[in-house]
């Protein structure tokens, strides 16, 4: 028995310095990591909190912050529980020498069948370097349109007008088209009869555009004062006139909407056609009671509108 204690030295009473130690130094790892993500969260809402004043709609910067500032919580707080968790790992006596070597091995192995993410994640980092879109922009870009929700490194995440979410690997966008950077435009094109006079319509399209500029609210939505650049097309039924409007992000489609509004009720008041198709059909009707060889065919126009 004594070969065996010699052999073996088992200690029967614990080391209660060493575990109070180890434990005020897991505490205090603990409580470092707590700090780090109050201060993460911390720089997020001062990132993303700082509003743009004396603008009407969302401020491209302030959308570029927040985009920056969602990636960078993320990143963050993944830092945060890696490095966090290393330090528990060597405070409780596992060595992270074989960790490492381990997970190296096994990044790589499951690099060689992640190349799809490699190319979104890298994708997604010229998305946000580049500064191509941000939350709150309305764009085209993997075969779907909608409003930006989140930007990630991996993925870009859409709503449609209907709804619905569209998430978009950023790896397979190739053409990004952005309705609301910097400025938006609304485009009309309004058709008009060939009767009436183009040059008087055009007057009468620049009047209503400096009407809607110069009110107080919908005035705050134009960038400058709308343009009527002239005939635009001949069409079937229609001599077309194009009307355009530089406005603030975002707000095409309703200054679009207040324009047309505007637009019928002073058409109705000067007595300018808007034409709709017109189709002009011939009725064939057979005259008289006699044989096929008496009747005579009538013709009759008939005007459907």
């Amino acid at each position: 028995m004594e070969m065996l204690a010699t052999l073996i030295p088992i200690q029967i009473e614990p080391d209660w310095t060493a575990i109070v130690e180890s434990s005020v130094r897991i505490l205090l790892i603990l409580v470092g990591g707590a700090i780090a993500y109050l201060v993460l969260r911390r720089v997020r809402k001062k990132i993303s909190g700082m509003e743009v004043t004396g603008q009407v709609g969302p401020s491209e910067e302030l959308q570029r912050r927040k985009t920056l500032a969602t990636v960078l919580t993320t990143a963050g707080l993944i830092t945060i529980l890696a490095v966090t968790l290393m330090m528990l790992l060597e405070e409780v006596g596992l060595p992270l020498g074989p960790l490492l070597a381990t997970a190296g091995v096994a990044s790589l192995a499951i690099g060689f069948g992640a190349q799809t993410l490699v190319k979104d994640v890298i994708s997604g980092i010229f998305v946000l370097v580049e500064n191509q879109y941000a939350i709150g922009d309305v764009i085209d870009a993997g075969g779907v349109g909608g409003v930006v929700e989140q930007v990630n490194v991996r993925t870009t995440i859409l709503r449609d007008l209907h709804g619905t979410v569209h998430v978009i690997p950023n790896g397979e966008i190739r053409v990004v088209s952005n309705k609301t950077k910097g400025w938006s435009r609304a485009v009309l094109e309004v058709g008009v009869s060939y009767s009436e006079n183009p040059d008087r319509v055009i007057a009468v399209l620049e009047d209503v555009g400096k009407e809607v500029f110069d009110d107080p609210v919908f005035g705050a939505l134009l960038v400058e004062e709308p343009t009527v650049p002239g005939v635009e097309a001949f069409g079937e039924s229609a001599v077309t006139i194009r009307m355009m409007a530089k406005t603030v992000p975002l707000k095409q489609w309703d200054l679009a909407r207040e324009l047309r509004r505007r637009i019928k009720h002073r058409f109705d008041a000067e007595g300018i056609e808007i034409p709709f198709p017109q189709r002009t059909v011939w009725q064939r009707a057979m005259a008289g009671e006699g044989d096929a060889g008496d009747r005579e065919p009538v013709a009759s126009e008939v005007e459907k509108r």
